[in-house]
């Protein structure tokens, strides 16, 4: 496929699901609720077929999907149980770190059926959980609007300055400068979102958008990690020209637990 037929393929996806995603993400709560709810079934599925290739795959993606269906219950109609879990997802992904950083284990592969509750289900939970406390519209829209803003700079600072490789082994393209790009123009995104959004200060806004520059790079290379694994360039096909759901979202949904504990604890 050429450089055109491909840029024309992104861009036709982009307006055939961006437009919907956009209604679903401004609409109210309920829609908000709809959209995550759809991320996490289809990020959930998407994971597990791509581990479990085997015959008897459905014997473990199964009860892994009904673990999840559970956890939307409990965050739609119960939030706060969900809550609870929060430090159980912040662990998790740390143990991710560690080992993207030191292990080099990819221990997202050892046991997928848990990986894909703890990996991509419970931080969307724990986002739509936040309905309760009337947070889940600024922080939706927040954190979607500091992940573009930080690709967007990382994309451009990168393909301008790009000198140094931040981790060629995982992700040849990325290198320090988009990195550091990324975060300036999410710094700079979270001043004019604070602006608009007054259910955090400025100072909170800097924070969240640290967070999420931070982790949400992390989640990404994490995800770029597995796919090496697997051997794989895409996790799939689902967004012609854009890849499938894990590759649009992993920066998202990896960054929600320390968004969340920031918003808690700091």
């Amino acid at each position: 496929m050429s450089i055109s037929e491909s840029l024309k393929k992104r861009i036709q996806t982009a307006i055939l699901f961006g437009i919907p995603v956009l209604f679903l993400v401004f609409f109210n709560d309920w829609t908000r609720i709809i959209l995550l709810s759809l991320i996490t079934i289809l990020a959930s599925w998407e994971f597990l077929s791509l581990c479990y290739k085997q015959e008897n795959k459905f014997v473990f993606i199964v009860p892994s999907m009904l673990i999840t269906c559970t956890l939307l219950y409990f965050a739609i109609y119960k939030y706060e149980p969900v809550q609870y879990f929060l430090w159980l997802s912040i662990g998790f992904n740390i143990l991710l770190l560690l080992d993207l950083f030191f292990l080099k284990k990819v221990l997202l592969t050892k046991a997928p059926w848990l990986s894909s509750v703890l990996y991509t289900s419970l931080p969307l939970c724990l986002l739509i959980s936040t309905k309760g406390e009337g947070r889940l519209a600024s922080l939706l829209i927040g954190i979607l609007l500091l992940i573009w803003t930080s690709d967007i700079g990382a994309y451009f600072s990168g393909k301008n300055f790009g000198r140094n490789k931040l981790m060629p082994s995982i992700s040849p393209g990325k290198t320090w400068e988009g990195f550091l790009g990324a975060g300036v123009l999410s710094l700079l995104a979270a001043y004019l979102i604070s602006l608009y959004f007054s259910d955090f200060s400025l100072v909170q806004w800097l924070g969240i958008a640290l967070a999420v520059w931070l982790f949400g790079s992390a989640g990404d290379l994490v995800e770029s990690q597995l796919k090496r694994k697997l051997q794989i360039k895409d996790s799939g096909n689902i967004l012609p020209g854009h890849g499938g759901i894990l590759d649009r979202f992993d920066g998202f949904y990896f960054c929600i637990p320390f968004v969340l504990a920031y918003i808690y604890f700091i």
